[in-house]
């Protein structure tokens, strides 16, 4: 085999590694940092960013937390997680 085909090889796996093999972020929780809610990833995935930093992370969510965290933007992660009873 060839370098480059090698090359071609590996880098397919490695793809197909990166695109099927990641875990799904964490939920969210109320105990995560404070942060401002920078919108929605896949309609799954909140996206939230710490104020004065080049920080954000990513938490699953249902349909409801997220209705809820991006009906106010203002409102900061994750006080705007409704409550559950």
């Amino acid at each position: 085999m060839t370098p480059p085909a090698r090359l071609r090889y590996a880098l397919a796996a490695t793809l197909t590694t990166t695109a099927c093999g990641n875990p799904p972020p964490p939920p969210v929780s109320k105990t995560d940092r404070a942060g401002l809610v920078m919108g929605t990833k896949n309609d799954q995935v909140l996206m939230i960013g710490i104020a004065n930093r080049a920080q954000a992370f990513g938490r699953s969510a249902t349909p409801a937390q997220i209705r809820a965290c991006t009906r106010r933007p203002t409102m900061a992660y994750p006080a705007c997680l409704p409550t559950t009873r």
